[in-house]
């Protein structure tokens, strides 16, 4: 159960009236996503530095080093404080300048995460169908101002509450704070959460349309001859932006139907589970992102291709083999009855 309450600045809260047995149980998936969450990508980060000889900090591994320190940090920065609130059985609160600062950093670090994604499967896009755009000299240093617009429109976005534009709201079970998208009869919270989940949908489709593209593309190049094995060493590029892709759709794109949903449909006012649940399989993406480059890294895929070349050419030699002794043998059998 939970009461809603609301500050003498129009912040709505939700004051949860949660066992200590209830905080426990919600408090174990809180500290998973925070271990792995920010290990997975301080590993990434240390797996991106050692390795750097080898990928000399092209384009797209320097949005990689993004990404990772968009997700690792944001959960650094924003975690915690939903962990004290579980650490006192919820009977600390979320004071009003915490609740807006946790808000900020939720969506600053989801919208950072999805632009990001988005930057990588244009920058696939404009290598594959504009090289000589793309492989202009300073290309790093185009990357690196990419990186840094993408963050600046993240903050703008994420602190349009904080200016008026919307509110925070803390939600079940009082332990985290993000965009007030309940409340959608205040006209300042539906307009902020339509303009925000907008965006977010407008970059999912923007990205799969980048990536079907690329991939069409190279399923075109292959069928008409025109791919050799050395024109294909991007493919382990496109599978790990599929994969990407596919996992932060399938995470973020629910939240943002349901912030939708919320304000086009007037959903009933409750703050409860499934925002809680949503949530959490948004910040997931924050934490499989990492592990995905971990294993899809080139040189793993290098390795693999070498497998599967060794292997198809021993299968193709033994066919060959057994064919010539198959061919021996007619021969042989044909003398012989002459």
């Amino acid at each position: 159960m939970s009461t809603l309450n609301t500050s003498t600045d129009g912040t709505i809260y939700t004051v949860s009236t949660l066992s200590s047995n209830a905080a426990v149980s919600n408090v174990v998936p809180a500290y998973l996503l925070f271990v792995f969450g920010v290990g997975g990508n301080i590993f990434a980060l240390v797996v991106l530095l050692l390795t750097a000889k080898t990928h000399n900090w092209r384009p797209f591994y320097r949005f990689v080093c993004g990404l990772a320190i968009t997700d690792g940090g944001g959960m650094l920065l924003s975690v915690p404080v939903s962990l004290s609130i579980y650490n006192s059985d919820l009977k600390k609160e979320l004071p009003p300048a915490l609740c807006d600062y946790q808000m900020f950093m939720y969506m600053f670090t989801l919208m950072s995460s999805a632009m990001i994604v988005c930057g990588m499967s244009f920058d696939r896009f404009l290598a594959t169908f504009y090289p000589f755009l793309y492989n202009k000299p300073h290309k790093e240093i185009r990357t690196n101002i990419v990186l840094a617009v993408i963050w600046g429109l993240s903050a703008l976005i994420s602190s349009l509450p904080l200016f008026g534009l919307g509110s925070s709201r803390k939600f079940y079970p009082g332990t985290w704070c993000f965009l007030n998208f309940i409340e959608t009869t205040i006209e300042l919270n539906r307009i902020d959460a339509i303009i925000y989940a907008s965006i977010g949908v407008i970059i999912v489709l923007a990205t799969w349309a980048f990536n079907i593209a690329v991939i069409g593309y190279f399923i075109y190049k292959r069928y008409a001859g025109e791919t050799t094995w050395s024109g294909w060493k991007d493919v382990h590029v496109i599978i790990f932006l599929l994969i990407v892709v596919a996992l932060f759709t399938s995470c973020w794109f629910p939240l943002m139907v349901n912030i939708l949903q919320h304000a086009n449909f007037a959903l009933p006012e409750t703050a409860g589970k499934t925002e809680l649940l949503l949530t959490r399989l948004s910040i997931t993406n924050s934490v499989v992102d990492p592990w995905i480059y971990i294993l899809l890294r080139r040189e793993i895929y290098s390795s693999l291709m070498a497998c599967v070349r060794r292997v198809y050419h021993r299968r193709r030699a033994s066919h060959t083999t057994r064919a010539q002794s198959s061919g021996d043998k007619s021969e042989n059998m044909t003398i012989e009855t002459k």
